[in-house]
């Protein structure tokens, strides 16, 4: 399924938001790095992919009712072998809801040299707007971030990172390696003409996004749609 087919079959199903798995998925078909992923229905389905997708992996729940995964146990990390695979499957469908529940099985990303976000919304006044930052469980604390108005150029994409106060954490603070800051440039400007292309997406949340020595990989992702009254 192409990324438009995405976006529009879930605006005439008068949807809110994609699931993380659709999201990423759109993500991918526009050539950005997104952690291998796949749904499964049953128990038997999940062994198999996460044979294929390689240990260790992720396990989360993906239901339309449950935004805040974690918040309720939804999110599964660093499973090992089958058994593991089978036993997490079933704890996972037992989280309750109202939605149809499925799990996604997903790549267990290397620990990155940062962990960021980049992020879009349709503001009424100016129209799409992106934003950049430290990402993970800090972003509410740090509040460390950038904003421009869509489009934005490759020197708008450098300006915004060396904006942050932790741009040092991504040039190679205290003898770490530096960050792929031309793939980071590359990833801020397709969001921004992903924003700017998408006028059906009201919001875009990738995070975390993991950024390494050579490369990024986009860990999760959600996307609100535009609702009209």
């Amino acid at each position: 399924m192409v990324g438009s087919e995405i976006i529009q079959n879930a605006v005439a199903q008068k949807r809110t938001a994609l699931t993380e798995y659709e999201a990423k998925e759109f993500l991918e078909t526009l050539g950005l790095p997104v952690t291998k992923q796949a749904l499964a229905d049953t128990k038997d389905a999940a062994v198999i992919a996460a044979k294929k997708i390689g240990f260790p992996i992720v396990m989360k729940l993906m239901a339309e009712d449950i935004v805040h995964k974690s918040d309720v146990g939804a999110v599964k990390l660093d499973i090992k072998s089958e058994p593991e695979v089978v036993a997490t499957f079933e704890e996972l469908m037992k989280i309750p809801s109202n939605s149809k529940k499925q799990v996604s099985i997903q790549e267990m990303a290397s620990k990155p040299i940062a962990e960021l976000i980049v992020g879009t919304l349709q503001d009424p006044q100016f129209g799409p707007a992106i934003m950049f930052g430290i990402g993970g469980i800090l972003v509410e604390i740090m509040k460390d971030v950038s904003f421009r108005i869509c489009p934005i150029t490759e020197f708008d994409a450098d300006e915004m990172i060396h904006e942050i106060k932790a741009f040092k954490l991504l040039d190679g603070f205290r003898g770490s390696p530096k960050a792929d800051l031309n793939a980071l440039v590359s990833l801020l400007k397709t969001v921004s003409e992903i924003s700017m292309d998408n006028l059906d997406v009201d919001q875009m949340d990738l995070n975390p996004v993991f950024i390494y020595e050579n490369g990024i990989k986009i860990v999760d992702a959600r996307i609100i749609l535009r609702t009209t009254n």
